[in-house]
């Protein structure tokens, strides 16, 4: 592609609930402008932004592409994004780069559970959006009702700008709001035509309220408008794009990107009404103060949204904020504290490489091969360190624990596992500190299966299971003084030590999990020993006493002791202290106690029952719900162990519509019953 300055810049993100038909969109709109001389298509795997070898397996993205192509002498660059919500924050990141949001809604379901959730990315990053309600030719799809659930769900401001011809099979065309003409679609082409009679009193009536959302979006159009009640075709050609770039009117088209209706007038109005790279400021830091970048400074910045692997290596895809690349090649990485160069700089169309020299401000383009630079970092000069803000990635709401098949597997896993991580950081590894494995945490269990599935492509076996529960123990009543005596003669120096303990139990809501009082007068035990004695029963209560698990919520009291001027010593007095806080537990009714997590589910309406039956069936307790148009959001606390698969759960009973959140919150006694199953099972692995 030929040299482009940024005003002639477009940057389009498609996003939209998962199975709305984004990917099959962005394809139309490579074939109509060229890129592909044949429609690309999901199901039979020839699609060019979905590439990946998972990605036609499935027929499911989960990684967000880039395409770019021209238009009417300008040049869009095209971010395709995962629908699904275990790959959402990398549509938020693709989000976040971008400088208009074209969400697409099905108008034969309407705004779903993912629907809200991505356009909440658009307006936390205040970025210009639209609605393609695409599949207006399947059986049926309702207009109006999708309009208004549009209205009432996301923003009262979106308001059409197109009204289609014909319904459902016989879909065949659109109205333009804007130019008052119409346009037939047929064979692949598009015709203009007069606009049907039947319409004729509904593009009046939409023309009218569209001028007047117009009108008060600028203070002297709404003052002419109350004047005269109307509005030229000139005022609103210089108005409307400035309403779009200032979310004053959120535009609503419509087509079916299957049969290839619409595009031309989608494409058109990205050209003709959307914001350039001009208008996008950027917030970060630069040696520690806040700053705000945008393509109207100078100096170079930028910023990687997304990292791959390719037969060239690992490919780093980037923005550029300010400043440009030409025959400057080099940069600096603030977060890393290095400085880096540029080889050869790629446009790309899905893994299509095209080579480039030259990038302005606004653009995206990609390069190979970097040491010291992945996923959200920066680029920037050492006189101009600025970091700029994304988002942080989310908490895990799915975890596996991964364990190598062989001794070369486990060789090689943690290398290869990092390089997946280090290009998604939705993902997280890390060694669980009571059981020391391997765990692998992300937003569900699809995407935890792709990570199993890039091992394997990857040549490294692994098997997983569910991570083991992090249960805890403690006591419910105070026990008696007790005594803890080690005494070991065989020949030679001995070891003798003896304490007496008191334990009490503490509140389960107290933020010290243990207290040690020291209560002995009249050195019973000497004052070098007493540290001895907790440093025993610490080390006692890290291995638990019932069942294996790590003892909190406890206070000892240390009352008394016995020494001997010869055979005590620091190990006698530890080994007393433990078997004394191991008899005392025994003696003040020990519990096993479970972690309970806080959740949030997120499902249409229709399956709120479902949802709440779960629960309840998984020893949860709801605890309220919210209401948004459609889509209730359920709260409610639930045993971690019994919520470990919820992500396949919930996808099996939403078939993908609903979404959640969860978080430790505390821990509570496990039921008589089941404690004794599990106390039975660890010790009989002891």
């Amino acid at each position: 592609m030929k040299k482009v300055e940024t005003a002639k810049i477009r940057n389009v993100v498609l996003v939209g609930q998962r199975g709305v038909g984004k990917t099959t969109m962005g394809e139309a709109l490579l074939y109509k402008a060229g890129v592909s001389t044949r429609f690309g298509s999901v199901d039979d795997e020839t699609s060019m932004l979905d590439f990946g070898e998972i990605e036609q397996k499935k027929h499911l993205t989960v990684s967000t592409s880039v395409a770019n192509f021209e238009w009417k002498k300008h040049k869009i660059n095209l971010l395709d994004t995962p629908g699904a919500s275990d790959f959402l924050y990398d549509t938020r990141l693709a989000t976040e780069i971008s400088d208009v949001v074209a969400v697409l809604v099905d108008p034969t379901s309407g705004v779903q559970v993912g629907t809200e959730k991505v356009w909440s990315f658009a307006v936390e990053a205040d970025l210009p959006r639209l609605v393609f309600v695409t599949g207006m030719d399947k059986d049926r799809a309702n207009w109006e009702s999708t309009i208004a659930d549009i209205k009432d769900t996301l923003d009262r401001k979106a308001t059409p700008i197109m009204l289609p011809i014909g319904k459902e099979q016989g879909f065949n065309g659109v109205v333009s709001l804007l130019s008052g003409k119409a346009y037939k679609f047929d064979n692949e082409k598009m015709e203009e035509i007069d606009i049907p009679s039947e319409l004729e009193d509904k593009v009046e009536s939409a023309q009218e309220e569209l001028m007047e959302m117009v009108a008060e979006s600028d203070e002297e159009l709404l003052e002419k408008y109350l004047e005269t009640l109307e509005l030229t075709s000139e005022d609103i050609k210089k108005a409307f794009p400035v309403a779009v770039r200032n979310n004053e009117i959120i535009p609503i088209l419509c087509g079916s990107a299957k049969r290839l209706i619409g595009i031309e007038p989608f494409l058109d109005f990205i050209v003709e009404s959307c914001p350039s790279p001009e208008y996008h400021e950027f917030k970060g830091k630069m040696n520690d103060e806040e700053v705000v970048v945008s393509a109207k400074d100078d100096f170079f910045s930028g910023i990687v949204f997304k990292t791959f692997n390719s037969d060239i290596g690992n490919i780093v895809i980037f923005r550029i904020v300010s400043g440009k690349i030409d025959d400057n090649n080099e940069f600096f990485n603030p977060a890393s504290r290095q400085s880096e160069r540029f080889n050869q700089i790629y446009f790309l169309n899905g893994e299509k490489r095209d080579n480039a020299d030259y990038l302005a401000a606004g653009d995206i383009g990609a390069v190979a091969k970097l040491k010291y630079t992945g996923t959200r970092d920066s680029f920037a000069t050492d006189s101009k360190p600025v970091i700029f803000d994304l988002p942080e990635s989310p908490e895990p709401v799915s975890i596996i624990a991964v364990h190598p098949k062989s001794k070369s597997d486990e060789d090689k896993l943690s290398t290869k596992l990092s390089d997946i991580v280090g290009a998604d950081p939705s993902l997280k590894t890390w060694r669980d500190p009571n059981f020391s494995e391997l765990l692998l945490g992300g937003m569900g269990q699809i995407q935890l299966d792709t990570t199993i599935e890039k091992l394997k492509v990857a040549k490294v076996e692994v098997t997983t299971t569910f991570p083991k529960i992090p249960y805890r123990e403690t006591i419910t009543k105070k026990s008696p003084v007790t005594e803890g005596k080690h005494k070991k003669q065989s020949g030679g120096r001995g070891q003798f030590g003896v304490c007496y303990i008191q334990l009490e139990p503490l509140p389960m809501d107290t933020e010290e999990e243990f207290i040690f009082e020291n209560n002995i007068f009249g050195g019973s035990i000497p004052r070098q020993w007493i540290p001895s004695v907790e440093k025993g029963i610490i080390d006692r209560m890290a291995r638990g006493v019932i069942a294996g698990y790590p003892v909190i919520n406890v206070k000892v009291d240390l009352s008394d002791g016995k020494y001997h001027d010869v055979d005590s010593s620091d190990a006698a007095f530890q080994m007393a202290g433990s078997k004394g806080f191991q008899q005392a537990v025994n003696k003040a009714k020990p519990v096993l106690l479970e972690p309970i997590y806080y959740m949030e589910v997120t499902v249409p309406q229709d399956y709120m029952g479902t949802i709440m039956g779960d629960i309840t069936s998984k020893r949860g307790r709801p605890m309220g719900s919210k209401q948004k148009g459609k889509n209730v959001t359920i709260e409610a606390l639930v045993p971690l162990s019994n919520i470990q698969r919820y992500s396949a759960d919930l996808e099996s009973m939403t078939s993908g519509r609903g979404s959640f959140t969860m978080k430790y919150d505390h821990y509570e006694k496990v039921p008589n019953e089941l404690a004794e199953k599990i106390i039975a099972e660890a010790n009989k692995e002891e």
